[in-house]
């Protein structure tokens, strides 16, 4: 009874102890399964190892996006099991160097391999758990997957690092500015490369910049726009820098708002335009001003007189104007060069500035001809003391590439509103003043008169019209055939100069071809008339047109031109023509002036394989065994002695003759102005073998020839 009695207590608290046991080991797991979700719940990458055997104990689900490994293969397994030897080996003694220093490691940016992902970055943090004996029991290893943010900074470094690049390699600078429109950041290649510009300009509005040119913007507009906080572009103004240099910008700004909507500044770039502005300006200025001389040219001299028109008729004022031509600048041209040309225009430009007045301006129509407006000039008398004055002040000596030379000039007047009342009338009176002034024998002026004689005036305004003709495009090309008298076909062409004048209407060859070779405008009308020639038939065989010969006409002064023979090689080069297909017709007198001169330029053509042809046969004063010296290929019998043909029997004797004696040198013959057919019939009885005139085809335009080739090609 007793016994029993004592085992009870024993009994009841072996009881109560496996009841406490039972409750601690439910709080323990209730613990354990806590901390299991907390750390499950980590949104960084977590991992419990054992400090015993480093088998993984818990890992929880943010893990897996670290190391991406399932949780399901890394609890209860190593490193060894996990990852590569050589990678499981560091690892490994990573962790038993951290048990034996104790304490935190902390690798803000370290590089880890990973199963799936390999070469990661992360910021690794470990710490070793100790009991109470201090015996470690764990590893607890924290990983933050630091690979995208990394390489998000690593691409807003990049991102910023073009940012300035690009503006240093640019000509823009970047700005803010605060809510006060000071300011507060400025940047850029000019920044940096103009040392202190950015010290100078913080703090600062717009309007203050140092050097600013305030008349360059409207800066009240300006600053009304910015006061409604409005966007704006292209806001160009001007400074002077700080080497005294005036600069150019256009401003681009944008508005600033904070997250509540407050305006807080602006932000923008600006761009230097220095360089385009000068470069306009230059444009500008070579638009308005003769490149050589920087003298005012046509185009600027022509608005110039506009407004001195306009102010003379308001005001009811007059003035004058001198057009003034060099005499002797060709001989200077032509025997000191071009270089030396060139100089002396300069130094009479200079000269004519320095003898006229503050208000009169002179400018340079082209070539070696001046024109001058005299302002406030009252009466012939006052137009004649300039003119003096100008006269003196081109006489004086001068010295060219080493040479003392003297050139004169000639001067014509026309007075506003005496002589002329428009622009036009009053350039074109004070031209023909001055032409008359050169047939009275240079060196001279003389003022415009309605008096002059009709046929001096009617010559000189020829001579002024045909000067411009060219750059007016007033010539034209018209086309004659030549027939081959056995075939019919076509076998030729002789390519015609025509002239339509603005001011003369329709001229005649015999007019004006005479006067262009008296004044040397023959070289550059025969070099544009051989270069369309060429051209023409070149479009011709183009458009499936069969290939004939083209004849052109040299001038006597064309064939005195020496560089003829490189303007000829040329123009065959730039048109693609073969030299085969080109004939150029020369006079009998241009050959017998110098005989041997003209052997050598004959030959040097012939050797370029073109064809050479002596046309108006005949009238000159040569024979055909002085003619059989050179190398001809074509004589052409005059129209004058196949016109009354067959009527007058001594015209028809001396075309017989010509065409059995060019037989004998076996030359083609071609007889010019044929308009019957008695005078076909004629030539065909008698072996001429080509003719040209009215009968078979007057002179065409390029498309009516071109229908007229297409019927009666060879």
């Amino acid at each position: 009874m007793s016994a029993r009695r004592q085992s009870r207590p024993v009994l009841d608290q072996q009881l109560l102890d496996s009841e406490t046991r039972q409750e601690t080991e439910r709080a323990l797991r209730e613990s354990q399964a806590l901390l299991e979700e907390i750390i499950d719940n980590i949104p960084t990458g977590v991992q419990v190892k054992s400090a015993v055997d480093f088998r993984i104990l818990m890992w929880n689900k943010a893990a897996e996006a670290v190391w991406g490994v399932p949780r399901s293969e890394a609890i209860g397994r190593t490193v060894h099991d996990l990852w590569p030897r050589e990678d499981a080996d560091a690892m490994h003694a990573a962790d038993l160097e951290l048990i034996r220093q104790g304490g935190m490691q902390d690798f803000p940016d370290r590089k880890a391999i990973t199963r799936h992902r390999g070469v990661i970055r992360v910021h690794m943090r470990k710490v070793p758990l100790f009991d109470a004996s201090g015996k470690p029991t764990h590893i607890l290893v924290i990983a933050d997957d630091m690979t995208q943010r990394l390489t998000d900074e690593a691409r807003v470094k990049e991102s910023e690092a073009r940012f300035r690049g690009l503006t240093e390699l640019s000509s823009d600078w970047y700005w803010e500015q605060d809510a006060e429109l000071r300011f507060t950041k400025f940047e850029g290649r000019v920044g940096r490369s103009g040392g202190n510009a950015a010290a100078l300009l913080i703090g600062k509005r717009p309007w203050e910049i140092p050097g600013l040119v305030d008349a360059s913007v409207d800066w009240e507009t300006h600053r009304a726009r910015l006061g409604r906080h409005e966007p704006f572009r292209d806001l160009q103004y001007a400074y002077y820098d700080a080497g005294g240099r005036r600069r150019y910008v256009a401003v681009n700004g944008s508005p600033i708002f904070d997250a509540e909507g407050r305006f807080a500044g602006y932000r923008g770039t600006t761009r230097d335009i220095t360089s385009r502005e000068e470069a306009q300006a230059r444009i500008q200025y070579l638009a308005t001003h003769d490149a050589l001389t920087e003298l005012p040219n046509r185009v600027m001299f022509t608005e110039l007189l506009h407004h001195a028109i306009d102010g003379a008729r308001r005001y009811n004022r007059s003035f004058a104007v001198l057009f003034i031509d060099l005499d002797r600048f060709k001989v200077i041209n032509d025997t000191l060069g071009h270089q030396a040309g060139d100089e002396l225009l300069r130094v009479v430009a200079q000269r004519l500035k320095t003898a006229l007045r503050a208000s009169d301006v002179v400018a340079r129509m082209g070539g070696d001809e001046f024109v001058v407006l005299a302002q406030e000039i009252g009466d012939a008398g006052q137009a004649s003391a300039v003119a003096r004055k100008i006269l003196s002040a081109v006489l004086a000596p001068l010295e060219i590439s080493g040479r003392e030379c003297r050139v004169t000039t000639s001067i014509g007047i026309s007075l506003f509103p005496g002589d002329a009342t428009d622009e036009r009338s009053l350039m074109k009176n004070a031209d023909i003043a001055m032409y008359h002034a050169k047939e009275e024998g240079k060196n001279t002026f003389q003022l415009y008169s309605r008096d002059a004689k009709a046929t001096s005036l009617d010559k000189i305004a020829l001579e002024t019209s045909l000067r411009r003709a060219l750059e007016r495009q007033e010539f034209a090309l018209q086309y004659q055939a030549k027939k081959d008298l056995k075939t019919g076909a076509i076998t030729g062409v002789e390519a015609l100069l025509r002239w339509q004048s603005a001011d003369l209407g329709a001229v005649s060859p015999a007019q004006f071809i005479p006067l262009a070779e008296e004044t040397g405008l023959i070289l550059p009308i025969g070099k544009w008339v051989l270069r369309t020639a060429c051209a023409q038939s070149m479009a011709w065989q183009r458009a499936g047109l069969p290939p004939i010969r083209m004849a052109v006409n040299l001038s006597p002064r064309q064939f005195a031109d020496p560089v003829l023979l490189e303007d000829i090689a040329a123009i065959c080069r730039e048109t693609g023509l073969g030299p085969e297909l080109l004939e150029l017709e020369i006079t009998e007198g241009m050959v017998m002036h110098n005989p041997e001169r003209a052997v050598g330029v004959l030959r040097a053509i012939k050797a370029m394989g073109i064809r050479l042809a002596i046309d108006d046969f005949g009238t000159g004063y040569s024979s055909l065994a002085q003619i059989k010296r050179f190398p001809i290929d074509t004589l052409k019998v005059d129209r004058s002695f196949i016109r009354d043909i067959p009527n007058d029997a001594e015209d028809k004797a001396i075309t017989e003759a010509i065409i059995a004696l060019g037989k004998t040198l076996s030359l083609t013959i071609v007889a010019e102005g044929v308009e019957t057919e008695e005078q076909q019939a004629f030539l065909r009885e008698h072996a001429c073998d080509q003719m040209q005139g009215y009968y078979f085809s007057k002179p065409l335009d390029p498309d009516a020839f071109a229908e007229l080739l297409r019927k009666h090609g060879a």
